[in-house]
């Protein structure tokens, strides 16, 4: 999902992505009476977290970077959910919002400083003058 860099951050760190995990760890006990769904929630979240970090690591736009980053992240927590450590999970959700969401905003400031409306990570190299511009 593109938009303008306060949205981007409001949907990664606080709204939609964040409430799946949430549920997953609230609805527990529905999960932990059948022992084949753990097991399925652990496979199926190792494997998503392993592709949409090799699909994140494959991208050049910065943005889709920072947004396949929060996919794996968030499936990692679907992961440990999955091996039944609901409040390690919790704890990562909350840290994981609270930086993602700054990590997006630093984002649209370098891109505001860079005059680039789709910043590369090849231009992103060549930029020597961003730390002097927001400091």
């Amino acid at each position: 999902m593109e938009g303008p860099t306060p949205v981007s951050s409001s949907i990664h760190a606080a709204t939609i992505t964040l409430a799946g995990i949430f549920m997953i760890a609230r609805c527990s006990p529905l999960f932990e009476y059948p022992p084949t769904a753990l097991i399925v929630i652990t496979f199926a979240g190792a494997i998503t977290s392993f592709l949409e970090a090799t699909t994140g690591i494959l991208q050049n736009y910065l943005k889709r970077v920072i947004a396949y980053s929060t996919c794996s992240q968030l499936v990692y927590m679907i992961f440990v959910c999955g091996i039944s450590n609901y409040s390690i999970s919790i704890f990562h959700l909350m840290n994981h919002a609270i930086f993602k969401a700054l990590l997006f905003l630093s984002t649209g400031s370098v891109i505001l400083c860079s005059w680039e409306a789709y910043l590369s990570l090849d231009f992103l190299f060549q930029l020597d003058f961003i730390p002097k511009m927001l400091s």
